[in-house]
């Protein structure tokens, strides 16, 4: 997978499927609409990002708004 281009959902699914502790989706995140993906598609229970924080791409404050108008939870 590029950069930046998503959260791997079909690899979080299975591991979904065979574990019965919280998922953290890490790496791959370039946008807001990647966290509301992977929440909305059920594959994890929480989400992390770093490069788009650090270099401006988009702030917490946004990605938390945008995960919040697409109807998912979020803290």
């Amino acid at each position: 997978m590029e950069q930046k281009s998503g959260f791997h959902l079909p690899l979080l699914r299975q591991i979904n499927e065979v574990v019965t502790i919280p998922i953290i989706a890490s790496g791959g995140a370039g946008n807001a609409h990647h966290f509301a993906e992977v929440f909305q598609a059920g594959c994890a229970d929480a989400a992390l990002a770093a490069s788009i924080f650090h270099y401006k791409e988009t702030s917490i404050q946004e990605v938390k708004a945008y995960v919040r108008e697409k109807g998912e939870l979020i803290r």
